[in-house]
């Protein structure tokens, strides 16, 4: 049972996963949900909870996959009464856009940016800004300036979300 900020991030997550990119036949795409920004080895990784509670794993771009996305909660969330929050949620992602949107024959950016941007917008999430590039990921040390991640669009969906730490019902 999810309950708080973690209740809109699974169903964010489910939503990503259902809607985007549903017509192109054997994608892999992949939301992940709530992503922790780790430091192992001095390194700053994005990571996702498995299915132990204890367990994480890296969140990396692979080639092997046409796309991934996942959520980071800012560290400082402000209590607007004693249960209600707003938070700061970074939404990131890394796509192929010549796969996930084969009869775009424009750069698709901006159709990613559509896409998102409602199903944000259907769960609650109001955007806040669009970063794109390299420094969509600068929070992390796992790309360099010198890195050719071709052909990945890298895109940061920088979010508000208001919301209550009570109890919701299974995501």
């Amino acid at each position: 049972m999810s309950i708080g900020i973690d209740y809109h991030i699974d169903i964010l997550t489910t939503a990503f996963n259902a809607d985007l990119f549903t017509d192109i036949v054997g994608n892999t795409y992949t939301a992940y949900g709530r992503a922790y920004i780790n430091e192992h080895e001095g390194q700053k990784k994005p990571e996702v909870q498995t299915a132990s509670s204890t367990e994480y794993v890296d969140v990396m771009i692979d080639t092997a996959v046409d796309g991934i996305s996942f959520c980071v909660v800012d560290n400082k969330i402000n209590a607007l009464s004693q249960l209600d929050y707003m938070a700061t949620v970074n939404v990131y992602f890394a796509v192929n856009l010549d796969i996930l949107y084969p009869t775009v024959t424009e750069r698709a950016t901006e159709y990613l940016h559509r896409d998102v941007g409602q199903s944000l917008n259907d769960s609650n999430f109001e955007i806040i800004s669009i970063t794109t590039g390299l420094e969509a990921f600068a929070d992390f040390d796992f790309i360099k300036e010198s890195d050719n991640l071709e052909p990945f669009y890298l895109a940061k969906f920088e979010c508000q979300l208001e919301y209550q730490l009570k109890e919701n019902i299974n995501c």
